[in-house]
């Protein structure tokens, strides 16, 4: 016997059920069933509507990490006694052959005008040519860096204090603190610049 005989062996093997019988089945389904199904509607799992605030929640937070990161150099506003340089041209070609074109700046704490300007005097008049490339080839791989812009980043960073404390003596480091001038903060920003 294979399975089609079997299965017409089976169905033969049913006897109907009675008028009554049927009546009584479809009044049982009827009450039990669910309100949700009565309308039409699939049912919902008690635990769905804690996950899909859960999951609101957790999109909302990620889409507000998002922002943060994509608010990058120079769209990034300046807190009160924060002053930003002109843009230091960084550019280079990765191994791969992927050219990037990015921009530095310099954060300055506490800076007066002067400070300032001999900072962005010392940027203008240097010339920035193949720069971001000997940054480049000075730098080791950093894994998930596919434009090796944390590569370059490494590398530029001290480049940039020392450019700020010759161009203003006396200028304080991240993270010291102080009333005086200082380097707030430095930044590489691989987009277009253009705000």
């Amino acid at each position: 016997m294979d399975d089609l005989e079997l299965d017409q062996l089976l169905s033969a093997s049913i006897a109907p059920l009675s008028a009554s019988v049927m009546r009584e089945t479809r009044t049982l389904a009827a009450s039990t069933k669910p309100a949700r199904l009565r309308r039409g509607r699939m049912p919902r799992p008690r635990w769905a509507i804690p996950v899909i605030v859960a999951g609101a929640l957790a999109l909302t937070g990620a889409a507000s990490i998002a922002t943060a990161q994509l608010s990058v150099w120079p769209w990034v506003t300046l807190p009160d006694g924060f002053e930003r340089t002109i843009r230091i041209p960084i550019e280079y070609t990765t191994d791969e052959g992927h050219t990037e074109e990015c921009g530095a700046y310099i954060e300055l704490r506490n800076a007066g005008d002067r400070d300032l300007a001999a900072l962005n005097a010392a940027i203008h008049t240097r010339d920035w040519t193949g720069f971001g490339q000997e940054l480049y080839e000075r730098g080791t791989v950093v894994p998930d860096d596919p434009d090796s812009e944390m590569r370059v980043s490494n590398e530029l960073y001290p480049v940039l204090v020392e450019m700020t404390r010759a161009a203003v003596p006396g200028v304080l480091t991240l993270g010291e603190s102080g009333d005086t001038v200082a380097i707030g903060a430095m930044g590489l920003s691989c987009r277009v610049d253009t705000p």
